[in-house]
């Protein structure tokens, strides 16, 4: 996939809500910007990865295999299809994670489709019980929404709280798996 005059790559896909990007680099996911969140206020912005247009999207023609199965399974996630992202197939960057954060990450990975819990329960699914707030913060920054699901965590009242790429979007996903949120609690 990357060589050494390649080590980074945007891959785009298109969904009916705009088109998301995945952010490779050295053939791992370092990023994953929500569908029609590029350009916006809700860009992802790393160290190291300069904006990102459309001119610098890789074709599908020139995706490596692994690149496209993701790019066409987020495709179906987003078309309403019941895709899970298994952690151990992602290929992620886990070295941007302190162990703290990657066992939240394990634990976030584990919530299947369609189910949501509470911070205070992830936090003890994280081996952490009690760390809710920096359960929370890890999620505010988690790079690769939808596919480590932060979406499925709500605070105690059932509100849908926070989601880096918006409260909009958070709604939208849980609608996606059959979980509304009452407009209401928004």
């Amino acid at each position: 996939m990357s060589t050494s005059s390649d080590q980074q790559r945007l891959v785009s896909y298109k969904t009916r809500f705009g088109k998301g990007v995945l952010i490779w680099r050295d053939g791992l996911l370092v990023a994953h910007a929500m569908p029609g969140t590029l350009p916006g206020k809700h860009a992802v912005i790393l160290p190291g990865i300069p904006a990102t247009s459309a001119t610098a999207m890789i074709p599908r023609s020139r995706m490596g295999e692994h690149e496209e199965r993701l790019a066409g399974r987020l495709e179906a996630y987003f078309a309403g299809e019941r895709i899970e992202f298994p952690l151990a197939e992602l290929s992620l960057d886990s070295d941007l994670w302190t162990p703290f954060q990657r066992e939240v990450a394990t634990a976030l990975a584990a919530i299947s489709y369609g189910r949501t819990i509470s911070y205070a329960e992830l936090a003890e699914a994280a081996g952490h019980p009690g760390a809710q707030r920096a359960v929370g913060n890890f999620m505010a920054a988690n790079p690769f929404p939808v596919l480590i699901p932060c979406h499925r965590v709500l605070p105690a009242s059932g509100a849908p709280g926070n989601f880096a790429a918006g409260r909009d979007w958070k709604v939208r996903l849980l609608g996606l798996e059959s979980r509304p949120v009452a407009v209401e609690q928004c």
